[in-house]
């Protein structure tokens, strides 16, 4: 298993992961009744120049990004990408540890994309 150097907080609604060899990228572990749901924020969909070309992008190429999905949230009256991942309650640490490497490689490779989508 892979050894991940991380740091951990716990606030109100969820897990903060923040990846320190991934430039910090923070990760929220949210825990329903039913699965474990990892996610991270891509970027404001106000900063991608064309959103229907870059929507159809990604439902296109949905398949090369493993374990992941790419959706839109909002936070404070902002919407935003965000990719996750979500797992069984009875998932082991192994799968755990999968899931969280790949969707922060997955979101890095999608927020390197958005690069050729953002309004100039």
């Amino acid at each position: 298993m892979a050894e991940l150097d991380i740091d951990i907080e716990n606030n109100e609604s969820s897990l903060i992961i923040k990846m320190n060899d991934y430039g910090d990228l923070p990760l929220a572990v949210l825990f329903t009744s039913q699965q474990i749901v990892i996610e991270t924020y891509i970027c404001p969909v106000n900063t991608i120049r064309d959103t229907a070309e870059f929507n159809l992008f990604l439902l296109r190429n949905q398949k090369v990004l493993p374990l992941s999905s790419v959706g839109i949230t909002q936070v404070k009256q902002e919407e935003y990408y965000v990719a996750f991942g979500a797992l069984s309650l009875n998932s082991s640490l192994a799968d755990v540890t999968l899931e969280i490497t790949t969707l922060v490689e997955n979101a890095l490779d999608i927020a390197e994309i958005t690069q050729v989508y953002s309004q100039e």
